[in-house]
């Protein structure tokens, strides 16, 4: 086991901007084939205060295109964006096409939509993460995990 120990905020400072040169020139020289997949793949987002907003993971990504990376395994976790780093929404597929730029996440397959109010399924959907919603075409079902008060009346 590694264990770096620090006594001075000098030392911390010296070893931090270490740290960033040698990641800075790692990610310099690291090309991303576009034939090969992304094994335990990862693409995190953040707010522009530095929380969180949303976090993309697959057992195997492709990037078709600087527009679109395929996924195998889609989890999508959707952050409340505060400080607290609280996931407020999971989504599960087993396939789906990000498209980074756009902050759009969309899939032909089944998709799981999980929080702490509802759970969704269905297939044929779209996630748009500016507009914080999501769309499913086909075989919707949903179930509410909260108290519909006067949802009848």
């Amino acid at each position: 086991m590694n264990l770096l120990v620090l006594t001075s905020r000098s030392r911390l400072c010296s070893a931090l901007l270490s740290l960033a040169t040698a990641v800075a020139a790692l990610a310099a020289s690291t090309q991303i084939a576009p034939d090969k997949p992304v094994i335990n793949f990862r693409l995190p987002t953040f707010t522009p205060e530095g929380n969180r907003s949303w976090l993309v993971r697959g057992s195997e990504a492709v990037f078709v295109s600087q527009e679109q990376i395929d996924i195998k395994e889609l989890t999508l976790s959707l952050f409340t964006g505060k400080a607290d780093g609280k996931v407020e929404t999971m989504i599960l597929s087993p396939t789906a096409r990000v498209l980074p730029a756009q902050s759009v996440v969309t899939g032909e397959s089944t998709i799981r939509v999980i929080n702490d109010e509802y759970e969704a399924t269905g297939s044929g959907w779209r996630y748009a993460h500016k507009e914080q919603r999501v769309n499913i075409a086909h075989d919707v079902r949903v179930a509410f995990n909260i108290e519909l008060k006067e949802f009848l009346k």
